[in-house]
């Protein structure tokens, strides 16, 4: 089972307080947090650990406004990182529920069953698997075939080597015999964990849609690409070298999605340029949030960063870093499920604020 930490809590309710990391903090009972993440690891199944904390964050009140909400948004994210779903209609029931823990009336067990009725459970499947062993497998090859003796590809964050493993099939698919800038737009929409995949999925831009506009424009090849890395264009090449001048203008040393993704905007007059261009009502908007993304990672990081200096050794550093990179990038999928959720509750005469 995947727990969370106290970043991973204080992540969420940034989300949901709308406000920058550092308030959050600020406006944040820690200790009541690790309290209560402490009683989550003493329980068994998913069922009894969402519940646990649900009625932890719940009963000791940890956030400065929104506390309710904050704690389902929590589990929520909890649950998702497990692979499973928490259905919340109807919202009235949930409603009563934390009335009942908030008035002392129920407690973890309740709560648990609660969860119990309500959990949806996605297993891990064979095709999973396969599907994670050939990008390894993949991502092996690009990195022996193509960027041997380069330092900049060093910089490239695990997602970033996965969108380009992905880039690489897709033109395989495509029967390409190279990998354009159309190809690392098709990579990064399809790599639908990572904050610019969900960028354009919510502007619209979806993988189907992107490959028959590059058929549209360049068609498909006429031979098969063959086994190995198959070469990037210059233009691929410019745009791993402009998301890497990015990453150092903003004083970071890690190359993801989202960066790939500014470096396609920003060749506007290549394949991937251009349909972006096309599909995107406003591609002003499409690099405003890629950069508000980006900025609140950073952020995130830099109060981590804070507390961490106190740290003896550069490994524990670095390694509380890591795990809230793989944080921040799930709590982006949260963000729509926040707003779905304060939606449901007005819809429902409930203030989320509340």
């Amino acid at each position: 089972m995947r727990y969370l930490g106290r970043y991973d809590v204080l992540a969420v309710a940034a989300r949901v307080l709308r406000c920058a990391s550092d308030d959050v903090v600020r406006r944040s009972n820690l200790d009541a947090i690790d309290r209560v993440l402490t009683d989550v690891r003493r329980t068994g199944g998913l069922a009894e650990a969402a519940g646990a904390l649900l009625a932890g964050l719940v009963r000791e009140r940890p956030f400065d406004g929104a506390n309710r909400v904050v704690a389902v948004a929590v589990v929520l994210q909890f649950v998702s990182l497990n692979r499973a779903d928490l259905q919340l209609e109807p919202v009235s029931e949930v409603d009563e529920l934390l009335d009942r823990i908030t008035a002392g009336a129920a407690g973890d067990a309740e709560a648990a069953a609660f969860v119990r009725s309500r959990l949806e459970h996605h297993p891990v499947t064979a095709e999973d698997l396969q599907e994670h062993l050939k990008i390894e497998l993949s991502l092996e090859d690009v990195v022996q075939d193509v960027w041997r003796g380069d330092p900049m590809y060093e910089h490239f964050s695990e997602e970033a080597r996965r969108v380009i493993v992905l880039a690489q099939e897709e033109a395989r698919g495509l029967d390409h015999v190279y990998v354009g800038t159309e190809h690392l737009l098709l990579g990064v929409i399809t790599l639908r964990t990572s904050v610019a995949s969900r960028v354009l999925a919510s502007m619209g831009i979806t993988a189907p849609v992107v490959r028959e506009l590059v058929v549209e424009i360049v068609g498909r090849g006429k031979s098969d690409a063959g086994a190995g890395a198959i070469p990037f264009t210059p233009r691929a090449k410019s745009v791993f070298e402009f998301a890497w001048s990015e990453v150092r203008a903003r004083g970071a040393d890690r190359v993801g999605p989202e960066h790939l993704l500014l470096g396609v905007l920003h060749d506007g007059d290549g394949v991937g340029g251009q349909i972006v261009t096309k599909l995107a009502e406003n591609v002003d908007e499409v690099r405003r949030k890629l950069e508000q993304r980006i900025d609140w990672r950073r952020r995130s990081e830099s109060v981590v960063a804070e507390e961490a200096a106190t740290w003896t050794t550069y490994g524990r550093r670095h390694h509380l870093l890591a795990e809230l990179n793989a944080v921040l990038d799930e709590n982006e999928r949260l963000h729509e499920q926040v707003a779905k959720l304060r939606d449901l509750l007005r819809r429902h005469g409930i203030d989320p604020d509340s």
